[in-house]
């Protein structure tokens, strides 16, 4: 039987949209109601904490492939675009561009689809993900 996101227990880690960043990113459950449905969460990238919106669901369209076949198919197609490219070593201080073709210690090789000032969008062979980059790291 499929879990139901909303009673995700506390302190374990749901996808939602963030208030402050403004996209879909890892959460950690803060507080449930009495029936146990998530009310409050917090954001690992920002830090923030606010209520929890959970993701509309949408019905089913004949012939939509889902979520992980697109990311598996689109790292296939990508992988077979650059090809030649030689992979980057991933770093949270590192610059990188889309096209860009990274190297990470623990999802291995991925492509930069899309970059902002400080987060790059990767798909890696089992799914998208955001990762920080440009960081100040201070010794």
């Amino acid at each position: 039987m499929i879990e139901d996101k909303d009673k995700t227990p506390v302190a374990q880690n749901v996808v939602t949209m963030c208030t402050k960043c403004k996209t879909q990113l890892e959460h950690v459950v803060v507080s449930q109601n009495t029936e146990g449905i998530i009310e409050r969460v917090r954001c690992y990238t920002c830090g923030k904490e606010h209520n929890y919106h959970p993701e509309r669901k949408k019905s089913p369209r004949k012939g939509v492939r889902t979520k992980i076949t697109d990311s598996a198919r689109n790292f296939q197609l990508l992988t077979e675009k650059f090809k030649g490219k030689q992979p980057v070593s991933y770093s949270m201080s590192g610059s990188f561009k889309a096209d860009d073709v990274i190297d990470h210690s623990t999802f291995g090789r991925g492509i930069v689809i899309s970059t902002s000032c400080e987060k790059i969008d990767v798909v890696f062979s089992d799914r998208s993900r955001i990762l920080v980059c440009n960081r100040q790291i201070e010794t």
